[in-house]
């Protein structure tokens, strides 16, 4: 498969003005002048004058309708401030703002969906409608993200090609061909870099500014699963065949830890606040420490498939934040549990598990609380997202609140008011809750799914066009790209270093 999608990618791109290069290990080819497809929607025009030839290979930031501002404005959206640093100027954004948000979606018959979700005026139920439906690769799509500010999107699929798109604009930028095998999983830690994984049992890091390879990361002897960074972007975790979890110090290039899980992992996931992260099995979640101590375990009979954390705004101005877990299951619902942390313990047996339920194992320096249950599906919950946004009330004020969506194998897209389903968890109740708004796709089997920004709401800056685009492109560039940019796109091929690699003895299960 690898060989023949490869060649078919290729010819297909021939079209393009300028082809993608076959020695380098990074093909990139920008897209110019070439009409969307009739599948794809139009890229929105400009009602500005053409620029300069030297200012139209930089990426633009599309303008907002006259009306669109006007439905903005409406909607108080929290000041942004913009801070001067040398010649760039840098754009400050905060946790809430877009007043609209993008639902991305892939499928194992190869289709992309993106669906935008927005507030009719008046109205408190969200409705979502399709910007774009095709065929994004030449086999199933394994993986998508974009880039915090929702201007990058990448998507992964088992054709070995990960491509990159420019969500704004609507159109295919090129693609990445580092990998030799099926892309499994795909991060933006920053705006500016691009973390892929493969079964290949590597780990690439790509700057989004000319899509050039940085590092290569080996260290594991199998399939890499999966990948998440922490909240500071200095530090990564990844799970694999290998039966390991492996922490990897982004900033020097190299391996840090390694724990043996004493069984395959299908996903990690950092907390919001970096104190700790979980791993995903097909029957339990261990959530750790960052000192790789295992502070609680989740089990079922079932199966579980996904799963994220998130920090639910204070209903009060004194009120603290909660921090839930919510875990997709085969039952074709998403748990939504309260997470507190205690302290570090050492971990012990468990308890019996007589009931057809998730078995609680506590005393791990931490406590899970089941507060809700996000229902809607018919079948298995394949991914979740979640994305901090600001709902209208029936007021007309707005509210911060956590939309989160799922995608099913019953080719359902839902999307959930997540603060409003937790709602009632103080009076110790566990609700039940409908999705706010659904899309049917037909039977279509989905895999994946992201939450983006949308194109309005905290995009209105007051910062020349050129200004934002440059410094989303540039970003901080807290790996070293400076130094890699001299290798011409060979980037940085480091072994996870047996010497230096901490080994940590796991319990077994």
């Amino acid at each position: 498969m690898g060989k023949q999608g490869k060649s078919k990618a290729t010819s297909k791109g021939a079209q393009r003005p300028a082809p993608y290069q076959k020695k380098a290990k990074v093909e990139v080819s920008f897209d110019t002048g070439v009409k969307p497809s009739k599948t794809e929607d139009k890229p929105k025009t400009s009602n500005g004058k053409a620029k300069k030839d030297k200012e139209s290979s930089k990426p633009s930031k599309a303008q907002q309708p006259k009306e669109n501002k006007e439905k903005a404005a409406k909607v108080s959206s929290p000041k942004l401030t913009k801070s001067d640093k040398g010649k760039g100027k840098s754009v400050v954004r905060p946790t809430f703002g877009p007043s609209t948000f993008i639902v991305i979606a892939g499928s194992y018959e190869k289709l992309l969906y993106g669906l935008e979700g927005s507030y009719p005026a008046g109205s408190t139920v969200p409705v979502l409608e399709p910007i774009f439906i095709f065929p994004a690769h030449l086999a199933c799509v394994k993986a998508v993200a974009a880039s915090p500010g929702g201007k990058w999107l990448a998507t992964g699929s088992e054709d070995e090609f990960v491509k990159v798109w420019d969500l704004r604009r609507r159109k295919e930028v090129g693609s990445l061909s580092q990998h030799t095998g099926s892309i499994t999983s795909l991060h933006f830690p920053t705006p500016s870099h691009l973390l892929t994984t493969s079964v290949d049992s590597t780990l690439s890091l790509f700057r989004t500014s000319d899509w050039s390879l940085l590092k290569s990361l080996k260290g594991h002897s199998g399939r890499v699963n999966h990948v998440d960074v922490h909240p500071t972007g200095r530090v990564a975790l990844s799970v694999g065949k290998d039966q390991t979890l492996k922490m990897w110090d982004l900033m020097r290039g190299r391996g840090a830890a390694s724990l043996p899980l004493g069984s395959e992992a299908e996903l990690v996931k950092f907390s919001q606040k970096g104190t700790h992260f979980a791993v995903l099995f097909p029957r339990k979640i261990q959530i750790y420490s960052l000192t790789l101590k295992l502070l609680y375990t989740l089990e079922t009979k079932s199966r579980f498939n996904h799963l994220l954390f998130h920090l639910l705004p204070a209903s009060t101005e004194d009120g603290e934040e909660t921090e839930v877990l919510c875990v997709g299951t085969e039952k074709g619902v998403v748990e939504i549990y309260r997470i507190t942390l205690g302290e570090e313990e050492e971990s012990e047996e468990g308890e019996d598990d007589d009931e057809d339920i998730e078995k609680d194992t506590k005393g791990k320096g931490a406590e899970l609380e089941r507060i809700a249950t996000l229902v809607g599906h018919t079948n298995r919950v394949k991914a979740i997202s979640s994305l901090p946004f600001l709902a209208p009330t029936s007021t007309g004020d707005v509210r911060k609140t956590i939309i989160l969506t799922t995608v099913s194998s019953d080719g359902l897209i839902n999307v959930y008011d997540l603060c409003a389903a937790t709602a009632d968890s103080e009076k110790g109740e566990e609700n039940k809750v409908e999705p706010v708004a659904s899309y049917d796709t037909k039977g279509t089997r989905l895999t994946c799914v992201y939450l983006a920004d949308g194109q309005d709401g905290t995009k209105e800056i007051k910062v020349k066009e050129e200004e934002v685009s440059e410094s989303e492109d540039e970003g901080e560039d807290i790996y070293g790209s400076e130094q890699a940019s001299d290798d011409d796109d060979d980037g940085m091929e480091v072994e996870f270093e047996d010497e230096e690699e901490e080994e940590i003895e796991g319990e077994e299960e």
